[in-house]
């Protein structure tokens, strides 16, 4: 795969580029001799955050004793209601 490549040849074999820039590679385009754009991957974001893999299974939740319950189950619906709509708030 060429490192740079001509308008033509990039049309011709578009879904080959995209692939070898999926895979890491970039591709500088050019008009004539000239370069005009360059195809690259996306970077990807790193999250602020990690997560943290669970220690017990979740069978073990009542075991534990610095958890407490809300005693009215309409709280934890109310949370998870609230938690749905934040999540999907930009879509």
């Amino acid at each position: 795969m060429k490192r740079e490549v001509g308008i033509a040849e990039l049309k011709a074999h578009l879904s080959e580029y995209i692939r070898a820039a999926q895979k890491g590679k970039e591709i500088v385009i050019k008009d004539r001799d000239t370069p005009v754009a360059r195809l690259a991957p996306i970077e990807e974001k790193k999250l602020p955050f990690r997560t943290i893999p669970a220690k017990r299974k979740i069978h073990n939740l009542n075991q534990m004793s610095s958890i407490s319950w809300p005693e009215k189950p309409e709280l934890i619906e109310q949370a998870l209601a609230e938690a749905r709509r934040d999540r999907t708030f930009g879509e």
